[in-house]
């Protein structure tokens, strides 16, 4: 097969140059161009695997991780597994994952995990209000909300004590993030529902997959992207 590895800037250069020599040595090819290549093979943790989706998503490729990381919960294996490549990659399926979209000053962006409005200062709070399909939710004060996928489940959602998400469901999760009341709690939708938030006083940042893309002081609308992540992963009975 024939791979391009995408790492950054905290995957050691070393760590890479044993991936790419172990590779070679199997007999696959390393490409220097993502759109030439069957895999991307991102090298490094969720962080670095989550940045890759953009060229894989671009290119309409596949894309698996090898963790070099600290937290690798979408990899398929360690970096110290590299000999045992490819057992390990045949042991592992595609698996479609659902994105979400939205539309801010122009530019579309789509995100694997989440999307946040939250507060521009820390210590300050944010006015919000929720609409689910048009329909009137709730509204709060706070440090923000999360809109997020069953794959985004297990990130910033989980440590704002969000629902987990099995992958199989079509479902979104809306978390709200230190509310003020604490009647507000997380509500899980299908995900056929568009979910808008409207900013009530001042401004709101918004942030896309942990990337900062701007601010907004009046609403946006987050949908479930038409396309999807054709992710590797471990099946789930290895």
């Amino acid at each position: 097969m024939t791979f391009f590895l995408y790492y950054g800037e905290y995957t050691a250069k070393e760590d890479v140059d044993i991936i790419r020599s172990v590779l070679k040595r199997k007999g696959h090819t390393i490409s220097d161009s993502f759109s030439d290549c069957d895999l991307i093979l991102s090298l490094g943790g969720d962080g670095t695997l989550l940045k890759a989706a953009k060229f894989a998503l671009q290119a309409d490729k596949p894309l698996a991780g090898i963790n070099c990381g600290r937290l690798g919960y979408l990899c398929i294996m360690k970096q110290e597994q590299i000999e045992d490549f490819d057992r390990l990659f045949r042991s592992s399926v595609i698996s479609e994952k659902p994105l979400l979209s939205c539309e801010l000053n122009g530019t579309e962006y789509t995100v694997v995990n989440d999307f946040v409005v939250g507060t521009t200062k820390f210590g300050k709070t944010v006015d919000l209000s929720l609409i689910v399909n048009g329909h009137f939710r709730y509204t709060m004060r706070g440090d923000g909300l999360i809109v997020c996928t069953p794959v985004g489940s297990t990130a910033y959602n989980l440590s704002a004590f969000g629902p987990l998400l099995d992958d199989d469901t079509h479902v979104l999760a809306i978390t709200p993030i230190c509310s003020h009341n604490r009647d507000i709690q997380p509500l899980i939708i299908p995900d056929n529902k568009e979910v808008t938030v409207s900013v009530n006083k001042d401004d709101a940042v918004i942030y896309a997959d942990g990337e900062h893309i701007g601010s907004i002081s009046d609403r946006i609308t987050i949908r479930k992207a038409q396309n999807c992540l054709k992710l590797y992963v471990r099946e789930k009975d290895d």
